[in-house]
């Protein structure tokens, strides 16, 4: 039964996400975008302005594999590629509005999320069972990443 109700639970969600993704995307840009673009706007996102080097270290990309994604991205208008002033050579990546849009809205599902939690339980303890049992499961998911 709970197996059966998280289901339901993460697709609901996800239903939101792909709302707020179709809301400001167009049709032929939602048809394009893929969820491993969505991870690049969240590592771009997460580096705070990083140059190609620094992105392909992450994805453990090449820089001309990192250069393919930043075009698309550019195309789709959800990010921004700077020529740095310090350094010529090296071009700085930054997210577009329409991109920060996306992962903003997405937060603010998972904001509404939490708060309907705290508001469902009746005592601060359960709230803290819940916190940490969502902890357990992100630091197993991160330990399996490894």
């Amino acid at each position: 039964m709970m197996e059966e109700k998280f289901s339901i639970l993460i697709n609901l969600l996800w239903e939101r996400c792909i709302k707020n993704l179709n809301n400001i995307l167009t049709e032929d840009e939602a048809n394009k975008f893929s969820n491993n673009d969505y991870y690049y706007l969240l590592v771009i996102q997460s580096l705070q302005k990083p140059n190609l080097s620094l992105i392909a270290e992450k994805l453990s990309l090449t820089k001309p594999a990192v250069s393919v994604i930043v075009r698309k991205l550019m195309n789709m208008n959800l990010i921004t590629k700077v020529q740095s002033v310090e350094d010529k050579r090296v071009f700085i990546v930054e997210l577009t509005e329409k991109g920060s849009n996306i992962l903003s809205g997405d937060r603010s599902i998972y904001k509404w999320v939490t708060d309907n939690m705290a508001d469902i339980v009746d005592k601060e303890e359960d709230l803290k069972i819940i916190e940490k049992i969502i902890f357990g499961l992100v630091e197993r998911l991160e330990g399996m990443n490894e």
